[in-house]
């Protein structure tokens, strides 16, 4: 009888070896298959088969969380089907175990449930049914290499996800640099100065890129145009729809368009290259040398300041932001004789909605106020002191918003 019990207990530990082999040879398979970089679909399929195959149960769920739950897993009965458990309950499991009566009732009827965390965040969750094993495995051992099996599944799953993420990372800041590059070609480095009028611009693109554009266009050698422009958006997108806008300028201004048909032309060449996704408000003015006579017009931009012998008016006149209808609504242009010692202060609305500590905006009357001060400095010197003011003012502060400034003053 001795030895009929000693066969018996070798047959048992056989039977044991044999079932940790195959798990370890899953756990093995499994391994290979991350290592070839399969699809995550094709790691849920594996994890649905190892167990099926391992821990002989039918019915699996498993949710992965990246800012939200979402159910990757759904292995249940046809009734089941429409079922989705109360998600806010997950995060209070934090070892798996099997369920109470009660628990299992909120999660509907699933019998275990798998906790997955990573550094105290929730990764992942697992829920399985009914496990039936036989006499050689005992549900703690199965519960046990189900956590494990579930940890090396969804562990490979958010590390593919986060590789991912770091490759569009890498592939956006290539396209920011890109855009940056574009952008910083587009704005001129050299502005005109002579002794009839003199220009100075100020650039400081949101976080190395920006949608602002400002540029002076000489059509012919008694006519030039300057303009200011802030291109909704930011990154590629805006580049390529500033590095359009001015072709479109360089290529257009001297064609006699007149100024009506001229705004239109461009407001549908904006339409047609967005499609009414991106728009731009522009302020543009064409200045004749001969005449003093400047002809503007503002395209839902915030209004320039002119300022001339310590009065200041804004050059408000002029129609709705570009790009937004295909045909422009309504058109209003201005027209100003330019007298000596006359300063106009162009720019964007990240300076006038520049935020000090309290939440205060630098604002319009603020920088009129400025000019008002200073219209009798060179434009470059001008800059230079109003950055400073503004610098002054947020205080600690970030710039959030690209700013830019175009001045002028004419002699």
């Amino acid at each position: 009888m001795e030895f009929v019990g000693v066969n018996t207990d070798v047959s048992i530990l056989k039977q044991l070896l044999k079932v940790k082999y195959k798990q370890l040879n899953a756990i093995l398979e499994a391994t290979k298959a991350i290592n070839n970089n399969v699809s995550a679909e094709s790691l849920y399929q594996i994890y649905i088969y190892t167990l099926r195959e391992q821990i002989h149960v039918k019915e699996i769920a498993l949710f992965m969380f990246d800012q939200a739950w979402k159910r990757v897993v759904w292995e249940r009965a046809e009734n089941h089907e429409a079922f989705i458990p109360i998600q806010s309950h997950f995060e209070n499991y934090h070892t798996a175990k099997e369920l109470t009566p009660e628990e299992q009732d909120i999660f509907g009827g699933f019998k275990y449930v798998i906790p997955v965390y990573h550094k105290q965040q929730p990764l992942a969750l697992a829920l399985i049914g009914e496990m039936n094993n036989n006499l050689f495995e005992n549900k703690e051992e199965l519960l046990e290499f189900s956590q494990i099996f579930t940890n090396i599944i969804t562990v490979a799953v958010e590390n593919k996800r986060l590789f991912r993420r770091e490759l569009e990372k890498k592939q956006l800041d290539k396209e920011l640099d890109l855009a940056s590059k574009v952008q910083g070609m587009l704005i001129p480095k050299k502005l005109p100065k002579n002794n009839m009028y003199e220009f100075a611009g100020l650039y400081l693109p949101y976080k190395g890129i920006g949608g602002d554009y400002y540029d002076v266009i000489h059509i012919n050698k008694d006519e030039f145009v300057f303009c200011v422009g802030d291109i909704s958006g930011k990154g590629v997108a805006a580049a390529l729809v500033m590095a359009n806008l001015q072709a479109y300028l360089n290529a257009t201004l001297g064609l006699n368009y007149t100024k009506e048909k001229f705004i239109e032309n461009l407001n549908r060449k904006v339409f047609s290259i967005t499609e009414g996704d991106t728009f731009i408000t522009l302020f543009i003015a064409k200045y004749n040398i001969i005449t003093r006579e400047l002809e503007y017009i503002n395209a839902g931009h915030v209004p320039p300041v002119l300022v001339h012998n310590n009065r200041a008016e804004l050059l408000n006149k002029g129609t709705t932001i570009l790009g937004i209808f295909e045909e422009l609504p309504k058109v209003e242009f201005g027209s100003i004789t330019i007298k000596p010692d006359t300063t106009i202060v162009s720019f964007t609305d990240g300076l006038s909605e520049m935020e000090d500590e309290d939440g205060s905006q630098f604002g319009q009357k603020r920088l009129t106020e400025f000019a008002l001060l200073h219209y009798h400095l060179s434009p470059e010197t001008f800059n230079k002191l109003l950055y400073e003011s503004v610098s002054i003012f947020k205080g600690n502060v970030l710039f959030n918003d690209d700013i830019s400034v175009l001045t002028a003053k004419f002699l």
